[in-house]
């Protein structure tokens, strides 16, 4: 029997980049995500000459392990390969630092993310190690889509080592910058994002999050945030979530987590800080373990409280979020979405539903 193999269009780049990831938010998500999974401390995110559409760049920088030349090849540059998933992600040097984080990401398909934001990337990246050497590739997203009868291995990537970068303080990790933007970032557009990554890592799961910053750099916004009075407006800084410690402090709370290897469910009732009891029961869900849900509910000061820190109404924050590894699943708990059926109507009548 003759044996025959798959082959592959240039164009699968659009099914798994721009097709699959359709919300720039998104985008920028799963790209804050692998940073993380970098064992990054901090990333930035970087916005430059945000109004003028032929300059304009979304640079986003970690200071995660970074990356040599080996590593590009066989796994930045391997599609939908990832150690994450098979368990092979640098042991040796998860094991010397002594790694604490639950991976974010386990697809492989999070680089495409770029594709979603710009047409074309350049990556730098400096791996933590001795005697390494800085990195680059020069992606032209375009150039996948020019022929779909093209195989998308034949598509050529441009790798050069370079002696020196323009960042200061760049002692290793990965830059990722982003031009040919396919979106218009102005202030409405960055704000919303802000909002969102305030929402992106769970606050109150352990997943090492406490040692992992978010800044939003956008030099073209500073003179309107000195004008502006209100902080969570405020474009430039530190992204930070300050809901849940309003909300543990103002408002009734109950929290269920499935414990000791899910055996056993354990609910607790908290009322403004103050733990009312706990129950401790078999877990009949035998599939269910190493989950932790928190609900609050919000009487009318709380309500008035939520929105006088929040700025928003509660009902327009959000819902019930999702969250695995200490990452938010999006779009659970949008307002309008209504996948886990519990919209407003069916908040407001409980006798009814």
């Amino acid at each position: 029997m003759a044996e025959v193999q798959f082959r592959i269009s240039s164009f699968l780049k659009d099914l798994i980049g721009r097709e699959l990831i359709t919300d720039e938010f998104v985008a920028v998500f799963e790209l804050v995500k692998n940073s993380f999974d970098a064992n990054a401390k901090a990333v930035k995110v970087i916005f430059e000459h945000q109004y003028n559409p032929e300059n304009a760049k979304i640079i986003i920088w970690d200071d995660g392990y970074g990356m040599n030349l080996n590593d590009l090849n066989n796994k930045w540059l391997f599609v939908a390969h990832s150690d994450k998933r098979d368990g092979s992600e640098d042991k040796d040097y998860r094991d010397k630092i002594q790694h604490r984080r639950i991976f974010a990401g386990a697809k492989g398909v999070g680089r495409f993310s770029c594709d979603r934001l710009g047409s074309y990337l350049n990556l730098i990246t400096l791996k933590n190690e001795p005697n390494a050497k800085i990195e680059a590739l020069s992606i032209d997203w375009t150039s996948f889509e020019e022929d779909s009868n093209k195989e998308f291995i034949d598509i050529k990537v441009a790798h050069q080592t370079v002696q020196s970068v323009q960042y200061t303080n760049f002692a290793h990790g990965t830059i990722l910058e982003i031009s040919g933007l396919r979106d218009v970032w102005d202030r409405n557009r960055i704000q919303r994002l802000k909002i969102s990554l305030e929402k992106l890592i769970n606050p109150i799961q352990e997943n090492d999050v406490d040692d992992f910053s978010i800044e939003i750099i956008a030099p073209d916004e500073i003179l309107r945030d000195q004008k502006e009075t209100d902080n969570r407006k405020i474009i430039n800084g530190i992204i930070q979530n300050v809901v849940f410690e309003s909300l543990g402090l103002k408002t009734t709370q109950i929290k269920v987590s499935v414990i000791e290897n899910g055996g056993v469910i354990q609910s607790t009732l908290i009322d403004r800080g103050v733990e009312i009891y706990s129950l401790k029961e078999r877990n009949p869900y035998n599939k269910l373990y190493d989950i932790t849900i928190s609900l609050f509910v919000l009487n009318r000061a709380g309500k008035m409280n939520f929105k006088k820190i929040m700025g928003v109404n509660s009902v327009e924050y959000g819902s019930v979020f999702i969250y695995k590894n200490g990452f938010r699943i999006y779009p659970f708990g949008e307002e309008g979405d209504d996948t886990l059926q519990i919209d407003r109507r069916k908040q407001q009548g409980f006798y009814r539903f």
